[in-house]
């Protein structure tokens, strides 16, 4: 662990991406501490207003506080990314590992169905669905964590591909070990490392397509603070030309956290990789 943690220190990118993705965490966590009005409670009579001491951010065409709804939003979009990418990752691991590891037919069909959804542009698959289903929160974690799995699936069956032919998995089919025992417990543990690579990825992706969707009015609906929302609320030429305060807060909201989490990802595939620790110089005087 303190190996990792020194290789993943090195590259200040991350470091940074990571410092700053705690805060927006902890930010969304203690919303209801930090915000300074509820997110939904409409004021009419302080609609528009730019940036003052009552709103630090100002308020949109409601009279709803930007910076409560900012904080609330982090804690919608956030989730969003969270769980999708669970439900994806949760799909393509056993998926990948099926593939990899049982070869034959079922690699075959598993592999040609992944083409079926790489075939399809994944935003125009997404507003179709979720068209048809309704905007929802719920809906929209299902559909995104649904219509990534093939990524996850993809890396994963090529690490098992690589780990089954190891003599480690051949002792352990000689002792008598089930397909399944040795799937899990003996080459997943040794593909971990990518699979948490991906992870990263798959929550920023995910957040992106949670606020692409939320601004054509398919993902997240209103009144729910989420990014995507918010950016939709400021769509009329006039807000985006005479009402920056309404726009600006959730666009580097989500722009400082797909960032930071592409940042944490690249340090987590120099931190996991052991080609690092030999090719640095700390490595090499180690060596001597």
């Amino acid at each position: 662990m303190g190996k990792f943690w020194r290789r993943f220190c090195r590259n200040k990118l991350a470091l940074a991406g990571l410092i700053v993705l705690v805060w927006f965490v902890l930010s969304a966590l203690f919303a209801p501490q930090l915000a300074p009005d509820d997110p939904n409670r409409a004021d009419l009579r302080q609609r528009n207003q730019p940036p003052s001491r009552e709103h630090p951010l100002g308020t949109d065409d409601m009279g709803r506080d930007i910076l409560s709804r900012t904080l609330y939003g982090g804690r919608i979009s956030l989730a969003v990314g969270l769980v999708s990418a669970g439900i994806s990752l949760t799909i393509g691991v056993f998926l990948g590992a099926l593939a990899g590891f049982c070869g034959g037919v079922v690699d075959t069909v598993i592999m040609r169905l992944a083409d079926v959804f790489y075939s399809f542009p994944f935003l125009i698959l997404a507003i179709t669905i979720s068209a048809i289903f309704g905007p929802s929160i719920y809906n929209t974690m299902i559909i995104l964590g649904i219509l990534s799995w093939p990524g996850p699936a993809r890396l994963l069956r090529a690490e098992f591909l690589k780990f089954k032919t190891t003599d480690f998995v051949a002792a352990a089919t000689a002792l008598g070990a089930r397909p399944a025992r040795i799937m899990f417990r003996h080459i997943l543990p040794n593909a971990f490392s990518p699979l948490l690579v991906s992870a990263t990825l798959e929550v920023a992706a995910a957040i992106l397509s949670e606020a692409g969707l939320s601004f054509l009015g398919l993902g997240v609906p209103p009144p729910a603070p989420s990014w995507g929302n918010m950016l939709n609320r400021a769509r009329p030429l006039h807000i985006l030309s005479r009402m920056p305060w309404m726009w600006i807060p959730p666009g580097l909201a989500v722009f400082g956290v797909v960032l930071s989490i592409n940042f944490v990802g690249d340090g987590l595939r120099d931190a996991l990789d052991p080609r690092q620790e030999q090719s640095s110089p700390l490595g090499s005087q180690a060596a001597d």
